[in-house]
């Protein structure tokens, strides 16, 4: 029986989106999810020193780019025939990422914007490797409507993707893979939510009300060197988007044009996470500036840790600033 690995993000539904359909389209896979760009290419550098990657027959890369020097190693070597890269950042795109036969980086074409687990499904299905059925097709497009962010535009099915994010949110990782995977085996013919996951998801919602507002009052306001108004304040990475929202929802009174969540919880040392309060800011130039990347309305830039140390010396409205100015590497 031959061996697959794939590589993931780990932050929302579209990585683990990709993590659901490689457990129904192969007998043996296994999966490493790692949370940016930064940390995928130690560790599969690392994966190819200690020969970890023979074991393999195909090797998946989804919702994420290698970079150099790992892109052009594999390039150069007999990998090269077994390394299946899959994504739609444009921060990839424009930084050349998407140069080999076989990488496959696509923000949108002439249809819709795509997604890691859109394109990753794609492959599947024309290489014969998954089932193309009602309930697996459902839950890549509510995927892709979330993580595109075209939920908000999508009426009652933007509302259920939503929703599928909050359940991720709820329940985390394993359960959420877990779940999937049994849903869209036992049920092939339809998706929907059960009862007791609606539940939970209400839960969230109600949790969320309690906590965002608090959340907002500790917010502090800067214009950048564009002189764009953001806000920005120090949260877990749970709530980037929901903050977001919320001050969409409450007629963004501070008139911004993007809002940065400083979660100290994500990642090794932190991440910045940009969201455009003004639908049409473009927050992934914001954030390119800053070393990250990301999409038009959603992007991220990591936090080093002599940024980390240095911002937690200083008091809240000076780190914070100091942070919105960084630059990483």
């Amino acid at each position: 029986m031959t061996k697959k690995l794939i590589f993931s993000h780990e932050n929302d539904i579209d990585g683990l989106g990709c993590v659901v359909l490689s457990k129904l389209a192969f007998e043996k896979v296994d999966y490493i999810l790692v949370p940016n760009i930064n940390k995928l290419e130690t560790t599969f550098r690392k994966c190819v020193e200690q020969h970890k990657l023979n074991e393999y027959e195909d090797i998946y890369v989804t919702d994420l780019a290698l970079y150099d020097p790992s892109l052009t190693m594999v390039a150069k070597s007999s990998l090269k025939d077994k390394v299946h890269i899959f994504d739609h950042h444009k921060s990839a795109i424009d930084d050349g990422m998407n140069r080999y036969q076989f990488t496959k980086i696509l923000e949108n074409d002439s249809q819709e914007k795509k997604c890691g687990t859109s394109l990753f499904y794609e492959y599947l299905i024309q290489n014969d490797l998954i089932m193309n059925t009602p309930a697996i097709s459902k839950f890549v497009e509510l995927t892709r409507l979330e993580d595109t962010w075209e939920w908000k535009n999508s009426q009652n099915l933007g509302q259920q993707a939503h929703d599928l994010a909050i359940l991720f949110n709820a329940i985390g990782q394993k359960k959420y893979i877990s779940d999937m995977i049994t849903k869209l085996s036992n049920y092939p013919s339809f998706f929907e939510l059960s009862k007791e996951e609606n539940i939970l998801i209400q839960k969230k919602k109600e949790e969320y009300n309690k906590l965002l507002k608090s959340i907002i009052l500790s917010a502090e306001y800067f214009f950048d060197e564009n002189n764009n108004k953001f806000g920005m304040v120090y949260a877990d990475y749970e709530y980037r988007n929901e903050l977001a929202e919320y001050i969409k929802h409450q007629g963004n009174q501070e008139k911004l044009k993007y809002f940065i969540v400083v979660a100290l919880n994500k990642g090794e040392f932190g991440q910045k996470s940009y969201r455009s309060i003004d639908e049409s800011f473009d927050v992934v130039e914001i954030a390119m500036l800053h070393g990250g990347g990301g999409h038009p309305k959603s992007a991220s830039v990591n936090i080093t840790k002599d940024q980390k140390l240095k911002a937690m010396e200083l008091p809240k409205r000076e780190g914070l600033k100091y942070l919105a100015d960084s630059v990483s590497k």
